[in-house]
């Protein structure tokens, strides 16, 4: 169920991005890049604001005995290339990689902003028409949503064991 849930977000958020993007004209395009441009690097500056801050917060530590070097592992390199620019678009749609899906459908708007009206009126009501119908696969999945979490919760149920629901007295 969650899985039907999440099948359409992605298709639907890349096509919005580029028919939205699309439909504006190329000042518009510029007006909006340098308005959203301006938000983001204040948004960054904040979080750089609070990031330095953060550790004020808490009281110095000496030392703490819980902690072992050796019982660190070494994590894969992360590379913020592979991130946000896809070498295949269609790889990162599968794949859940949303940075590059929303980078492709940005830079795609944008070229679409700029090409001639005559050339982009079909194309942007081919972009509407899937969006349509991603919403109306979307409306026929929430229809199945009591049903969903029906099946979740006996699911969830029906493995509990008696010590697991002890556990959860807290809850209840």
């Amino acid at each position: 169920f969650v899985k039907l849930l999440q099948m359409t977000v992605l298709p639907y958020v890349m096509i919005s991005i580029i028919a939205s993007l699309g439909a504006l004209s190329a000042d518009e395009a510029k007006r909006l890049g340098l308005k959203a441009g301006a938000v983001l690097l204040m948004l960054w500056l904040i979080a750089l604001v609070f990031a330095c801050l953060f550790p004020l917060a808490f009281p110095d530590v000496e030392s703490a005995s819980f902690f072992s070097t050796t019982t660190i592992e070494r994590r894969a390199p992360f590379n913020f290339v592979d991130l946000y620019i896809p070498a295949n678009p269609f790889h990162s749609l599968a794949n859940n990689i949303l940075p590059a899906v929303v980078l492709f459908a940005i830079l795609a708007g944008v070229a679409i902003s700029g090409m001639p009206s005559e050339l982009k009126r079909p194309l942007l009501q081919v972009l509407e028409g899937f969006n349509e119908a991603m919403r109306r696969v979307s409306r026929f999945i929430i229809r199945l949503t009591p049903i969903g979490l029906f099946t979740m919760a006996a699911a969830a149920a029906g493995t509990l064991q008696v010590e697991d629901f002890l556990r959860l007295q807290i809850w209840f």
